[in-house]
Order: structure tokens, then sequence, then C-alpha cells
């Protein structure tokens, strides 16, 4: 009877301990819902848009993207004297699914000097934004032991959809630190001013990161404190009416001991989805605002693309809004030129 009784009361103990570990469960995951206001990460499958001609030739590397009018323009990396151009309707027609069919970008004339003589250190182009007839490009400076940035201003034939920059109109970006092969690759303007992101602002590489921005005129350059991220941010979308941008943040494992991340604030606020949560590889959209002197992090939390396979990593470097329902974005090269809709339904 005694052993009866003594087993019953070590079970029932067990059932408690086990009923209490339970319970502290529960309370942890009440408190880190409420602490990150209810909302967490979502991850979305992109929709993939066909493309045919020159464009889908991965050598063309898009880095980036921005409507002017009912026109996307892609811009490659490379010197090579044109833009890529999709009207709204042909990316209409294909993401509500009424044309299954590929579309084949028009290549548009991108009239530059030929920076690889007049420019020292040339290496790419890197983000186009378009203000009215203006449009803004970012060129990469990069040698052995050393990275910059210019900021090139030209304009846009209204006619022909041509693109002209001028060769007295560049304007140098110091990089806040040095990282190989990274630079500013997004651009935002607001009303007046060019808002320069840098690719790299984890806590390990910058203590104080920060956005440039200048004055269309291209006087006046301002240092913008900024939120640490980790990973990369390639691209940026334009602001909306609440001073609000999304940006790609991109981790391609082989960067780990380039970037060095530290704790991933963003997981641990939002959470992260299935295919995330089982590799090393970040693809996601994260939210940003423009308040006063700062350009910030928003409350919002990030949009995870859900991961290809176990391996692959999408570079993307290319982004735009789509409306209000989503986004268009675009990698380089790798795994090779990939065009698709992200929904955010």
């Amino acid at each position: 009877m005694r052993k009866s009784s003594r087993r019953l009361n070590e079970k029932r103990e067990r059932n408690i301990r086990r009923l209490n570990i339970f319970n502290y469960i529960i309370i942890f995951i009440i408190c880190l819902i409420i602490s990150c206001g209810g909302k967490m990460s979502k991850e979305v499958t992109p929709f993939y848009i066909k493309i045919s001609g020159p464009m889908a030739d991965r050598k063309q590397e898009i880095s980036g993207m921005d409507w002017y009018e009912n026109n996307l323009f892609l811009l490659p990396e490379n010197l090579n004297g044109y833009v890529f151009l999709i009207n709204k309707s042909d990316l209409d027609s294909r993401i509500n699914k009424t044309d299954t069919s590929a579309i084949t970008p028009q290549k548009i004339k991108f009239n530059t000097p030929d920076y690889k003589k007049t420019l020292p250190g040339f290496d790419s182009f890197e983000a186009i934004a378009f203000r009215g007839y203006e449009v803004y490009i970012s060129i990469e400076i990069r040698f052995k032991d050393d990275m910059g940035c210019v900021l090139a201003r030209g304009h846009i034939d209204e006619e022909t959809l041509e693109i002209t920059i001028p060769e007295q109109t560049l304007i140098p970006f110091k990089v806040p630190t040095f990282v190989d092969n990274m630079s500013y690759e997004s651009l935002v303007i607001k009303k007046n001013r060019v808002y320069a992101l840098f690719e790299a602002n984890g806590d390990s590489l910058i203590e104080n990161p920060y956005v440039l921005s200048v004055n269309v005129s291209g006087k006046n350059i301002k240092k913008h404190p900024t939120s640490s991220i980790n990973y990369r941010i390639a691209d940026a979308t334009r602001i909306d009416q609440y001073n609000r941008f999304w940006a790609i943040n991109y981790h391609y494992p082989g960067d780990k001991q380039t970037l060095k991340p530290s704790k991933d604030l963003m997981i641990s606020r939002y959470g992260e989805g299935p295919t995330h949560s089982k590799s090393e590889r970040v693809e996601r959209l994260v939210e940003y605002k423009i308040n006063k002197n700062r350009v910030i992090l928003t409350g919002n939390p990030h949009i995870e693309l859900e991961l290809e396979g176990e391996k692959t990593s999408r570079k993307w470097e290319a982004l735009a809004r789509y409306g209000n329902k989503g986004f268009l974005i675009a990698t380089d090269k790798y795994p090779t030129t990939i065009l698709a809709y992200v929904s955010i339904d």
C-alpha cells in the first residue's frame, strides 16, 4: 500500500511539474505577443512573372526599379546604354492571370558618359528614382581598399522616355565604413531631398548608422540617424503619404564573415515563417519611416518571402510598390533573372 501511495504521489507531482512548465510556456507566448503589439511577421510566396527577351539574360544584373507614370523602369547594373521598361497594363494582366504569356521588356536608351573612362573606380549602377521628369542614379565606386558612391542626376524625355545623364552632375557620397562591394544601393525621394541608404547597417559594423540626403540641387548634404539592422539593404520603394517606405533586407549565409550579424531583433519581436525558421538565409521586406531628422524602422512587422529549396538564395536587388496591393521585386543574376509580385492582401 505504501509503495502504491508513493507512486501515486510521485505521478501527481510529475503532472503538476508538467502543467507548470506548460503554463510558463503559454505565459511566455502571451507576453511575447503583447510586447509585439499582437503583430507577427508573415511569410508570402512570390508570384513569378515570366519574362523573355534580353532582360531574361542574367548577365543584365538588374539592380534597381522605379515607376515613371505607368511605366516601370528596371535598371541594369552594367554600363550598356539602356534600361528596361514594362508598362503597368502588361503587369496587371499577368498578376491578375488574364494573360499567362511572358512579358518582353522594352529596351530604352540610357544616355550617360562613358564612366569607365571618366569616373575612377566606376563599378556599377545601383539604384534609380524619379521625381517628375528628373531621374537620380546611384553609382557604386569600388577600389581594392575603399568604397564610395556618386549620385548622378538627369532627366527623362516625356515623349521618347529616353533617359539622359549629363556629365557634370555627379555628387560624391562617402561611405560610413569600408565593407567590400557595399555602398548606397537605395534611393528615396521626399519633396526636394534625395535620401541614400547604405547597404550594411548592422551594429557590429557601424556604431551609429546613418542615411545621407542631399537637396535636389546637389547641395547641403545631411546625415540622418537610422536604425541598426542586420544584413543587406538592397533597394527601397517610394515613400507614401505617411513618409513610410519599404526596403529589401537580404542575407546570403556566405556573407556571414563580412557582415558579422548580431542577434536578429526583427525575429525576436515578430517571429519568422516556416521556411525561414529552418535556414540561415533571409529574404524579407522591412518598413522605414522618415521622421523629422531620422530614418527609422517602424513598429510594423517585416514581410518574409518564402524561401526556395534548401540552399538557393535569391539575391533580390530591385523593389517597387504595386499600388496598395503589394510589391514588385527582382533579382540581379542569382540564381537567375527573376521578376516577381509579392501580395500583401
